[in-house]
């Protein structure tokens, strides 16, 4: 679960910034995904770049006796600009996670499964089965009109990151390439780094999200947004993809 429980002043496309909303925001996902511990998931790390303080979600995870399957990962790790871009700061999350002793403590082929720390995947345990054996990189890239590397829910291996992922937030910065999302600028720079990487680029089934978007305080799962989830479900057990 990556976090930016306190963002930055000044960070673009941002409207849900109150430290306190974000946090509960973060509460209610990670009691979500307690309930899988044991039930397609070994432990969850959450990780927060803005060294906030979290004592209510430490005491949600000791109420559910689980602080055994729990790893919190709290940095000041906000020391860039804000015209980065949200991208940047979280893919570069990713790096001081795997780098950590949490992670190097974990078997090489332990799967990794990322999720936007706020939004409550409520398909997950249908999404956990279905990443293909061996697939050390799972991700979703979507072409057509609008190119996107969608990174709200992904997986990888230690190796998968390594060699696809690793550093990736360099080249990914909103500034240097004109403002656009990171997302879209993500997709055309993820396919070189990819390599020998065995990777499925396209996931089987589309998440189902419950979770208020950052950029605008809508969520994902209501109104126009639920028509679009069932759209792209279709197409995925249709044609395997996402044809527009």
């Amino acid at each position: 679960m990556t976090a930016t429980i306190s963002p930055p002043a000044g960070a673009p496309g941002l409207t849900r910034i109150d430290p306190s909303v974000r946090l509960e925001d973060y509460r209610q996902a990670l009691d979500h995904y307690l309930q899988f511990i044991g039930r397609g998931l070994d432990r969850i790390i959450f990780a927060d770049n803005s060294n906030s303080e979290i004592d209510i979600l430490r005491s949600l995870v000791r109420e559910k006796g689980l602080t055994d399957r729990m790893d919190f990962i709290i940095y000041p790790g906000l020391d860039y600009p804000p015209a980065y871009g949200r991208c940047y700061g979280e893919m570069r999350l990713l790096d001081t996670v795997m780098a950590s002793q949490s992670v190097q403590n974990l078997p090489d082929d332990a799967i990794f499964w990322k999720v936007t720390g706020r939004y409550k995947v409520i398909n997950l345990q249908q999404m956990l089965k279905t990443i293909p054996r061996d697939t050390e990189l799972y991700c979703d890239l979507r072409g057509g009109k609008s190119p996107w590397f969608d990174m709200r829910v992904m997986a990888w291996t230690k190796a998968g990151f390594e060699r696809s992922l690793s550093g990736f937030y360099s080249e990914i910065r909103e500034d240097l390439n004109r403002g656009r999302p990171g997302e879209e600028t993500a997709f055309n720079r993820i396919i070189p780094r990819i390599g020998s990487t065995r990777a499925r680029l396209t996931l089987a089934r589309e998440p189902l999200i419950d979770g208020v978007r950052a950029f605008d305080n809508k969520n994902w799962s209501r109104g126009r947004q639920r028509i679009v989830y069932y759209i792209r479900q279709a197409q995925r057990l249709a044609f395997g993809k996402i044809i527009a």
